[in-house]
Protein backbone atom coordinates (compact mmCIF):
# COMPACT_ATOMS: atom_id res chain seq x y z
CA UNK A 1 0.00 0.00 0.00
CA UNK A 2 2.60 2.58 1.20
CA UNK A 3 4.58 1.16 -2.45
CA UNK A 4 1.98 2.04 -4.55
CA UNK A 5 1.46 5.31 -2.45
CA UNK A 6 4.39 6.36 -2.92
CA UNK A 7 4.51 5.67 -6.81
CA UNK A 8 1.81 7.68 -7.24
CA UNK A 9 3.08 10.65 -5.00
CA UNK A 10 6.35 10.45 -7.78
CA UNK A 11 4.06 10.17 -10.69
CA UNK A 12 2.45 13.63 -9.02
CA UNK A 13 5.38 15.22 -8.54
CA UNK A 14 7.11 14.47 -11.88
CA UNK A 15 3.95 15.68 -13.97
CA UNK A 16 4.56 18.88 -11.42
CA UNK A 17 7.91 18.91 -12.60
CA UNK A 18 7.44 18.80 -16.42
CA UNK A 19 4.68 21.26 -16.03
CA UNK A 20 6.60 23.96 -14.26
CA UNK A 21 9.65 23.24 -16.94
CA UNK A 22 6.88 23.77 -19.56
CA UNK A 23 5.87 26.72 -17.92
CA UNK A 24 9.48 28.18 -17.23
CA UNK A 25 10.17 27.95 -21.34
CA UNK A 26 7.04 29.74 -22.24
CA UNK A 27 7.88 32.10 -19.65
CA UNK A 28 11.16 32.71 -21.02
CA UNK A 29 10.23 32.34 -24.58
CA UNK A 30 7.75 35.50 -23.65
CA UNK A 31 10.45 37.38 -22.29
CA UNK A 32 12.73 36.28 -25.12
CA UNK A 33 10.08 37.52 -27.82
CA UNK A 34 9.48 40.95 -25.16
CA UNK A 35 13.13 41.52 -25.17
CA UNK A 36 13.24 41.39 -29.30
CA UNK A 37 10.29 43.93 -29.86
CA UNK A 38 12.38 46.41 -27.50
CA UNK A 39 15.17 46.02 -29.90
CA UNK A 40 13.08 46.35 -33.42
CA UNK A 41 13.08 50.16 -34.26
CA UNK A 42 9.57 51.24 -33.67
CA UNK A 43 10.25 50.45 -30.08
CA UNK A 44 13.67 52.18 -29.66
CA UNK A 45 12.29 55.41 -32.05
CA UNK A 46 9.29 55.78 -29.68
CA UNK A 47 12.03 55.69 -26.85
CA UNK A 48 14.06 57.88 -28.42
CA UNK A 49 10.95 60.20 -28.96
CA UNK A 50 10.24 60.17 -25.15
CA UNK A 51 13.76 61.04 -24.62
CA UNK A 52 13.48 64.04 -26.75
CA UNK A 53 10.53 65.44 -25.44
CA UNK A 54 12.29 65.35 -21.95
CA UNK A 55 14.44 67.73 -23.94
CA UNK A 56 17.92 65.14 -23.41
CA UNK A 57 18.96 66.12 -26.88
CA UNK A 58 22.10 64.61 -26.91
CA UNK A 59 21.11 60.91 -25.42
CA UNK A 60 18.05 61.54 -28.08
CA UNK A 61 20.71 62.11 -31.10
CA UNK A 62 22.69 58.88 -29.90
CA UNK A 63 19.45 57.30 -29.94
CA UNK A 64 18.53 58.38 -33.36
CA UNK A 65 21.68 57.64 -34.28
CA UNK A 66 21.59 54.30 -33.45
CA UNK A 67 18.24 53.34 -35.28
CA UNK A 68 20.11 55.06 -38.19
CA UNK A 69 23.39 52.71 -38.19
CA UNK A 70 21.45 49.48 -36.72
CA UNK A 71 18.20 49.74 -39.15
CA UNK A 72 19.14 51.51 -42.39
CA UNK A 73 17.13 50.20 -44.77
CA UNK A 74 13.80 50.78 -41.96
CA UNK A 75 11.41 53.38 -42.30
CA UNK A 76 12.84 55.09 -38.94
CA UNK A 77 15.86 55.68 -40.44
CA UNK A 78 14.41 58.31 -42.22
CA UNK A 79 12.36 59.14 -39.65
CA UNK A 80 15.61 59.53 -37.29
CA UNK A 81 17.62 61.31 -40.20
CA UNK A 82 14.93 64.37 -39.63
CA UNK A 83 14.73 63.83 -36.24
CA UNK A 84 18.39 64.53 -35.75
CA UNK A 85 17.91 67.93 -37.73
CA UNK A 86 14.93 68.59 -35.55
CA UNK A 87 17.16 67.79 -32.54
CA UNK A 88 20.11 70.41 -33.00
CA UNK A 89 17.47 73.04 -33.84
CA UNK A 90 16.06 72.28 -30.27
CA UNK A 91 18.75 72.69 -29.16
CA UNK A 92 19.26 76.51 -30.92
CA UNK A 93 22.24 74.55 -32.85
CA UNK A 94 21.11 76.37 -36.03
CA UNK A 95 24.63 75.93 -38.06
CA UNK A 96 24.42 72.31 -37.67
CA UNK A 97 20.37 72.12 -37.45
CA UNK A 98 20.88 73.99 -41.45
CA UNK A 99 23.22 71.58 -42.41
CA UNK A 100 21.54 68.10 -41.53
CA UNK A 101 18.43 69.55 -42.86
CA UNK A 102 20.25 70.41 -46.17
CA UNK A 103 21.88 66.86 -46.12
CA UNK A 104 18.30 65.51 -45.69
CA UNK A 105 16.64 67.01 -48.13
CA UNK A 106 19.31 65.99 -51.06
CA UNK A 107 19.28 62.29 -49.65
CA UNK A 108 15.10 62.02 -49.85
CA UNK A 109 14.37 64.81 -52.36
CA UNK A 110 10.46 63.31 -52.97
CA UNK A 111 9.98 62.88 -48.63
CA UNK A 112 6.11 63.72 -48.07
CA UNK A 113 7.78 66.38 -45.51
CA UNK A 114 9.91 68.40 -48.13
CA UNK A 115 7.51 71.38 -47.25
CA UNK A 116 8.55 71.11 -43.85
CA UNK A 117 12.29 70.08 -44.58
CA UNK A 118 12.67 73.17 -46.56
CA UNK A 119 11.21 75.64 -43.94
CA UNK A 120 13.21 74.25 -41.62
CA UNK A 121 16.52 75.02 -43.75
CA UNK A 122 14.93 78.53 -44.04
CA UNK A 123 13.88 78.92 -40.65
CA UNK A 124 17.37 78.35 -39.40
CA UNK A 125 19.29 81.01 -41.36
CA UNK A 126 16.31 83.49 -39.78
CA UNK A 127 17.67 82.64 -36.37
CA UNK A 128 21.00 83.12 -37.15
CA UNK A 129 20.06 86.95 -38.00
CA UNK A 130 22.13 88.63 -35.42
CA UNK A 131 19.92 91.73 -33.49
CA UNK A 132 23.56 93.66 -34.25
CA UNK A 133 22.72 95.68 -37.34
CA UNK A 134 26.27 96.40 -37.22
CA UNK A 135 27.53 93.10 -37.87
CA UNK A 136 27.00 90.71 -41.33
CA UNK A 137 23.20 90.20 -42.54
CA UNK A 138 23.97 87.37 -44.90
CA UNK A 139 21.64 84.91 -43.60
CA UNK A 140 19.20 87.33 -43.80
CA UNK A 141 19.77 87.04 -47.50
CA UNK A 142 19.95 83.23 -47.20
CA UNK A 143 16.38 83.28 -44.94
CA UNK A 144 14.60 84.99 -47.87
CA UNK A 145 15.94 83.17 -50.94
CA UNK A 146 14.93 79.89 -48.75
CA UNK A 147 11.80 81.08 -47.54
CA UNK A 148 11.17 82.12 -51.45
CA UNK A 149 11.22 78.71 -52.12
CA UNK A 150 8.83 77.28 -49.70
CA UNK A 151 6.40 80.06 -51.34
CA UNK A 152 6.77 79.22 -55.04
CA UNK A 153 7.45 75.00 -54.53
CA UNK A 154 4.75 74.28 -52.11
CA UNK A 155 2.14 77.34 -52.90
CA UNK A 156 -0.49 74.71 -50.79
CA UNK A 157 1.96 74.11 -47.77
CA UNK A 158 1.06 74.86 -44.27
CA UNK A 159 3.87 76.61 -43.96
CA UNK A 160 3.96 79.54 -46.01
CA UNK A 161 1.98 81.99 -44.72
CA UNK A 162 4.56 81.65 -41.84
CA UNK A 163 7.41 81.59 -44.75
CA UNK A 164 5.87 85.03 -46.05
CA UNK A 165 5.98 86.41 -42.28
CA UNK A 166 9.75 85.59 -41.69
CA UNK A 167 10.55 86.51 -44.99
CA UNK A 168 9.40 89.97 -44.60
CA UNK A 169 11.24 90.55 -41.06
CA UNK A 170 14.62 89.20 -42.60
CA UNK A 171 14.00 91.65 -45.35
CA UNK A 172 13.07 94.62 -42.64
CA UNK A 173 16.48 93.73 -40.85
CA UNK A 174 17.74 94.03 -43.96
CA UNK A 175 16.73 97.48 -44.54
CA UNK A 176 17.79 98.61 -40.76
CA UNK A 177 21.11 97.33 -41.96
CA UNK A 178 21.12 99.35 -44.78
CA UNK A 179 20.18 102.38 -42.66
CA UNK A 180 22.46 101.77 -40.08
CA UNK A 181 25.23 101.74 -42.55
CA UNK A 182 23.73 104.59 -44.88
CA UNK A 183 23.66 106.90 -41.44
CA UNK A 184 26.72 105.81 -40.74
CA UNK A 185 28.48 107.41 -43.66
CA UNK A 186 25.70 110.41 -43.89
CA UNK A 187 27.08 111.14 -39.74
CA UNK A 188 30.86 111.32 -40.86
CA UNK A 189 29.87 113.40 -43.95
CA UNK A 190 31.14 110.15 -46.38
CA UNK A 191 28.33 111.91 -48.50
CA UNK A 192 29.15 109.72 -51.90
CA UNK A 193 29.23 106.60 -50.27
CA UNK A 194 26.21 107.83 -48.00
CA UNK A 195 23.95 108.59 -51.37
CA UNK A 196 24.84 105.50 -52.76
CA UNK A 197 23.21 103.06 -49.40
CA UNK A 198 20.32 105.75 -49.34
CA UNK A 199 19.52 105.04 -52.96
CA UNK A 200 19.96 101.62 -52.31
CA UNK A 201 17.34 101.66 -49.59
CA UNK A 202 14.91 103.53 -51.38
CA UNK A 203 15.55 100.33 -54.37
CA UNK A 204 15.39 97.66 -52.38
CA UNK A 205 13.65 98.43 -48.98
CA UNK A 206 10.68 100.77 -50.19
CA UNK A 207 7.25 101.43 -47.80
CA UNK A 208 9.11 99.98 -44.87
CA UNK A 209 9.43 102.91 -42.63
CA UNK A 210 12.46 104.71 -44.67
CA UNK A 211 11.76 106.41 -47.44
CA UNK A 212 10.86 110.12 -45.81
CA UNK A 213 14.30 110.25 -43.94
CA UNK A 214 15.90 108.63 -46.84
CA UNK A 215 14.65 111.11 -49.32
CA UNK A 216 15.42 113.81 -47.14
CA UNK A 217 19.31 112.36 -46.10
CA UNK A 218 19.51 112.04 -50.20
CA UNK A 219 18.82 115.13 -51.65
CA UNK A 220 21.60 116.59 -48.56
CA UNK A 221 24.01 114.01 -49.78
CA UNK A 222 23.45 115.07 -53.44
CA UNK A 223 23.76 119.09 -52.09
CA UNK A 224 26.91 118.39 -50.83
CA UNK A 225 28.09 116.35 -53.39
CA UNK A 226 26.85 119.22 -55.97
CA UNK A 227 25.43 116.84 -57.72
CA UNK A 228 22.27 119.13 -57.89
CA UNK A 229 20.48 117.55 -60.27
CA UNK A 230 20.20 114.55 -58.52
CA UNK A 231 19.21 116.55 -55.33
CA UNK A 232 16.27 118.23 -56.76
CA UNK A 233 14.85 115.47 -57.71
CA UNK A 234 15.23 113.59 -54.40
CA UNK A 235 13.81 116.97 -52.57
CA UNK A 236 11.16 116.99 -55.19
CA UNK A 237 9.67 113.57 -54.45
CA UNK A 238 9.97 114.10 -51.22
CA UNK A 239 7.29 117.35 -51.28
CA UNK A 240 5.11 114.94 -53.35
CA UNK A 241 5.52 111.45 -50.88
CA UNK A 242 5.51 113.58 -47.66
CA UNK A 243 3.76 116.55 -48.30
CA UNK A 244 3.33 117.11 -44.30
CA UNK A 245 6.90 116.35 -44.19
CA UNK A 246 8.95 116.85 -40.48
CA UNK A 247 11.90 118.02 -43.37
CA UNK A 248 9.43 120.69 -45.17
CA UNK A 249 11.00 123.78 -43.86
CA UNK A 250 14.57 122.65 -44.83
CA UNK A 251 13.53 121.22 -48.01
CA UNK A 252 11.90 124.37 -49.28
CA UNK A 253 14.75 126.07 -48.17
CA UNK A 254 17.20 123.77 -50.00
CA UNK A 255 15.26 123.77 -52.96
CA UNK A 256 15.55 127.43 -53.15
CA UNK A 257 18.86 127.41 -52.62
CA UNK A 258 19.49 124.79 -55.36
CA UNK A 259 17.31 127.03 -57.56
CA UNK A 260 19.77 130.37 -57.11
CA UNK A 261 22.57 127.83 -57.95
CA UNK A 262 21.29 126.69 -61.59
Amino acid sequence: MKSQTLKVGLTVLKRTSILCLLLGIVFLGACSHQEVNKEDPDSLYNEAESIFKDERYLIAIEKYRDIKNRFPYSSRATDSELRIADTYFAQENYLEAESAYEIFKELHPTHPRSDYVQFRIALSYYKEIPDDNARDLSSATRAIDSFAIVIEKFPNSEFVVKAKEYSLDARKKLGEHEAYVANFYYERKHYLSASYRYASLLRDYPNMGYDEVALYRLGQCYYHIHMNGNATAALKRLVVQYPNSTFKVEVEALIESLKKKN
